[in-house]
């Protein structure tokens, strides 16, 4: 099939795989751009427009009054105010990538209908239930889009849950609440390092579970290193990643991104250079609090008062408008009449995106690190290997220096200047490792350094359970090949499960079990069960039940205090503390979650109970994909959690797994839930969910010969 479309540099070819993935081939960077931009939106056009309208708190207008609140958040944080002062202040090449992806963009929706902004039956079905056709791309919209993919991934969250926890139990309970499990970790830097002195508290993610690791060639099969991993975020229908291949005389680049956002700033590789990233958990938000309730008047650190509010009106599908007043301050946007959030993101000038074109021609690891220094969000663990044999980590990110750590720690007074930034840490002063002498790098969302003097990164981490498994399996990896990458993705073996089994090997459902949270397994349903009754039983007994509503643990999502008390239950039964039991005994809890566990189950095995249950955002039955069962839980390297008060279904789990050969790219491989396509009638909306189900990778094609041999469909745009 043949299109001429007007603005090109010459012919675009655009091939697809197997699995519908778009391997474009440009003549010109310009074109390149202008390609990925035209398939992005050929595959995922409403989900663009989708993150779009709800990045500017106009996702009511289709979801209808549960949509309100999220609405309000986003139209007080002005997410478009700061993309657009952002937009002027990028690099030449940053704001050229942008215009070029804009055109591609545009251009779809000028074959889908009559012209940008048109209905038409070409065009994706949900625009047809919702009544609203697209609106044409402007080139800010994807800094927008980019920006409320990570807003609600900042510390804000964990600061306001100490804060509501604090409420409930009193300061000193808190912080022995949170700190529980502190010990334990291993560092990033040095990789494996233990951190038996003071360590930082660490939270349990919703959504997180991400990992990443990278093996030299002396642990490999090729003698060239591996590099892999898997994110993990809320499963959604369309996935948030985007499968595809981009090539120019420039760069040649495959990898996943983020539709409606040039390039590839998260996972791929060039002919010469892999990359990937987890979440760094980095302390990039602070959140300041009126001391007059109803409303944050103090002066700001700038001696400036805060402006007045303007009012908004959210219009609702189904409902009747709802007036809301915005306002920001000298700390930062209002998110609420008494709070204040300050993120590194939108704080000051942004030019993040200005790494996102210098990245793709990269040639080394350090070429790529250098590369990274205008980079702001998301903080990321950035690890990279390179065709000379060498292997990376890199913190990258904007982190505040603060002058009082309190600020760390939980919502702090607005009118204290002391409370204010002083700056960000140095680029050079960024965790950074090349060729450790062990021959491996990874990152699971653990604590960043071992060392005691460094910067201050964050206050917050993931348990390490994950982080000790991957480095208990690649460790000790010699000849290492894809298909083991593949197999540590899916590594379901629990190292708490194990422990809590052993306290109680005498309830006859957890004799004899191996930790092993295997879908097929009724011992992993019976101890899944049975850790959520004790969670919901502690939340009960502390007090915390009566706050697990509370506004400012709603506020962002991202954290569940029902999830996070899990982590404290299982160190105080294991550590007998039963400070938090409200008089009662561990016993006696214990033996009330027992007759809960076993009342609430029918002998499911644990993938039954554990199954995915994505849902399209407009709930129409006909776009939600089919549930499938699921291993693992939110401490396995395959990490998938639920949320306890709402059950046991997979709410987040991995949204990409890849492991990239260097040796030859061509035996690279990926795999994402659901497919390549956002179409839900679409061939490839669900044709990679079994391979990403049951932990297998699927071919990802990248020299010319593997790309044609694998075409399954073939488009030209010409100039015309």
């Amino acid at each position: 099939m043949e299109l001429r479309i007007a603005g090109l540099d010459g012919p675009i070819e655009v091939l697809r795989d197997g699995l519908g993935v778009p391997h474009c081939q440009a003549v010109s960077e310009h074109d390149a751009f202008f390609a990925q931009g035209f398939v992005h939106a050929a595959d995922r056009l409403w989900q663009m427009d989708y993150d779009r309208r709800r990045a500017v708190g106009r996702s009511a207008e289709i979801l209808g009054p549960s949509a309100v609140a999220a609405d309000t958040l986003y139209r007080r944080l002005d997410l478009a105010g700061s993309a657009r002062r952002d937009l002027a202040g990028l690099s030449v090449a940053a704001r050229d990538m942008l215009i070029a992806y804009t055109a591609g963009v545009n251009a779809l929706l000028a074959t889908a209908g009559d012209g940008p902004g048109t209905a038409s039956s070409a065009l994706p079905p949900e625009f047809a239930v919702t009544g609203l056709p697209p609106q044409p791309w402007e080139p800010w919209h994807s800094l927008l889009v980019y920006r409320v993919r990570h807003v609600t991934m900042g510390s804000a969250s964990h600061k306001l849950w100490r804060a509501v926890v604090g409420e409930a139990l009193g300061p000193g309970a808190a912080r022995m609440m949170v700190t529980a499990g502190a010990g334990g970790q291993i560092s990033c830097v040095p990789p494996g390092a233990r951190c038996d002195g003071p360590v930082p508290s660490w939270v349990g993610l919703d959504d997180g579970g991400s990992n990443n690791w990278a093996l030299a060639g002396r642990r490999t099969a090729s003698g060239l290193p591996l590099l892999a991993g898997d994110p993990h975020r809320p499963l959604e229908m369309p996935n948030v990643y985007i499968q595809g291949h981009v090539a120019c005389p420039e760069w040649d680049v495959l990898g996943l991104a983020i539709p409606g956002v040039p390039g590839f700033p998260h996972f791929g590789h060039n002919d010469r250079v892999a990359w990937c990233i987890t979440h760094a958990m980095a302390d990039d938000q602070d959140v300041y609090q009126s001391a007059e309730h109803g409303g944050l008047r103090e002066v700001g650190s700038e001696g400036q008062p805060d402006e007045p509010p303007r009012a908004e009106l959210i219009d609702v599908r189904g409902g009747t408008p709802v007036r809301i007043d915005v306002r920001t301050s000298s700390r930062g946007p209002l998110i609420t009449d008494e709070l204040a959030l300050a993120w590194t993101a939108t704080a000051t000038l942004n030019t993040g995106f200005d790494a996102f074109p210098a990245m793709l021609r990269v040639r080394t690891v350090g070429d790529l690190f250098e590369t990274m220094r205008p980079w702001v969000e998301p903080a990321n663990n950035l690890l990279a290997a390179d065709r000379d044999g060498s292997i990376g980590y890199l913190t990258r990110g904007r982190i505040p220096v603060r002058s009082r750590f309190e600020a760390a720690w939980a919502p702090v007074p607005a009118g204290d200047a002391s409370y204010g930034w002083r700056g960000f840490v140095a680029f050079a002063d960024m965790p950074r490792l090349q060729d450790p002498e062990g021959g491996f790098l990874f990152s699971a969302n653990n604590r960043i350094l071992a060392a005691d003097d460094a910067p201050y990164l964050s206050l917050d981490m993931a348990a390490p359970w994950r982080a000790e498994r991957i480095v208990d399996s690649i460790s000790s990896m010699s000849g290492a090949t894809v298909d083991d990458m593949a197999a540590l993705h899916r590594d379901v073996l629990s190292l708490p499960a194990r422990r809590i089994a052993r306290l109680l090997s005498d309830w006859a459902p957890l004799a004899g079990w191996d930790g092993q949270l295997t879908a097929h397994s009724t011992a992993a349903a019976a101890y899944s069960l049975l850790r959520r009754e004790l969670a919901l039983l502690v939340l009960e007994r502390s007090g915390l039940a009566a706050f697990v509503e509370h506004p400012w643990n709603r506020l962002l999502p991202g954290l569940r205090a029902e999830s996070v008390v899990w982590r404290v239950a299982g160190d105080h039964l294991e550590a007998g503390d039963e400070s938090l039991l409200g008089g009662w005994s561990w016993q006696r809890t214990l033996t009330e979650a027992v007759r809960r566990a076993e009342a609430a189950w029918g002998g499911e095995p644990w993938g039954d109970l554990h199954a995915t249950g994505q849902r399209h955002p407009l709930r129409h039955a006909e776009f939600d994909p089919p549930s499938v069962p699921y291993g693992g839980d939110m401490d396995t390297v395959q990490a998938s959690s639920y949320v306890p008060v709402e059950g046991l279904r997979t709410v987040s789990g991995s949204v990409a797994r890849y492991a990239f050969d260097l040796a030859d790219w061509d035996r690279s491989a990926w795999v994402v839930p659901l497919g390549a396509a956002g179409d839900a009638a679409s061939p490839h909306a669900t044709d990679q969910q079994d391979a990403w189900r049951t932990g297998r990778l699927l071919p990802a094609p990248y020299s010319p010969r593997a790309v044609r041999a694998a075409a399954r469909d073939r488009l030209t745009l010409l100039p015309g």
